[in-house]
């Protein structure tokens, strides 16, 4: 912020600090009223059974082809194509698989068990929507700045156990980050944080376009949506299976 005079700055100041202390006063329902009736109703996004997103991600300086397909209860398929080498990461309700011809993985394989366990946690429907009833408790943490930016700081505590913090915009009361924590592999531990902005209109339901991954404070996966459609009729969940099926499974146990 510029400052023209000492007296501006004094009353911007003073504004600001009435302006926070009047956020602070804003109680857990209002911010989840004001968020859902700004993303475009509960009820609305209730309706909402799939997602297909296609757009772009930034690695190295340079742009690659992605897709991420999710659906209902915990579908999920992500593919980025890199010089025509397409890596996969996906989980299809029960068992967590991926290639990647960059590191030799030219065939699909399955994810040990704590990766499956740890993508079965991966709801497709807002964690927020029905959270009593699906044995989440959640609570007002006070304020946290987020890039420049002024936020709700909301806890939730899963019926897993597993706890999210989750950042609302003061102005737009939309989660501007969202912050957990590995609970596998060599990064245990570290502080997993989702960046999101760019919030765009998709059929009456606002959606961010923007979404930036960090694991202990690196860059892990950035990516720019392009399209993105709501209950799109092709997808099915066989797209999500792991190939093969039981030729695959027979071959393995052998």
């Amino acid at each position: 912020m510029k400052k023209l005079t000492q007296l501006f700055s004094i009353l911007m100041l003073s504004f600001l600090t009435i302006t926070a202390t009047q956020a602070q006063d804003a109680s857990l329902d209002d911010i989840l009223k004001n968020y859902f009736e700004n993303i475009g109703g509960e009820d609305e996004w209730k309706k909402v059974k799939s997602m297909s997103m296609e757009g772009t991600s930034a690695m190295g300086g340079m742009s690659f082809p992605v897709s991420i397909k999710t659906m209902e209860p915990t579908y999920m398929k992500l593919e980025i194509d890199i010089q025509g080498k397409k890596i996969v990461q996906a989980f299809d309700g029960e068992n967590a698989w991926g290639m990647n011809p960059l590191a030799g993985v030219t065939e699909a394989q399955k994810g040990d068990e704590e990766q499956s366990k740890e993508m079965k946690k991966q709801k497709f429907q807002d964690e927020f929507i029905d959270y009593e009833g699906k044995g989440h408790k959640v609570e007002l943490a006070g304020m946290e700045e987020v890039d420049g930016a002024q936020t709700y700081k909301v806890k939730m505590v899963k019926k897993s156990g597993d706890v999210v913090f989750y950042f609302f915009d003061t102005e737009n009361f939309v989660p501007i980050m969202v912050r957990a924590f590995v609970d596998s592999g060599p990064m245990k531990g570290q502080s997993a944080e989702t960046f999101m902005s760019d919030y765009q209109e998709v059929d009456g339901l606002m959606i961010p376009f923007t979404t930036e991954q960090k694991v202990g404070g690196q860059v892990m996966f950035s990516f720019t949506a392009e399209k993105v459609a709501l209950n799109d009729e092709d997808l099915k969940a066989e797209m999500f299976a792991f190939p093969g099926g039981e030729e695959k499974e027979e071959e393995e146990k052998n």
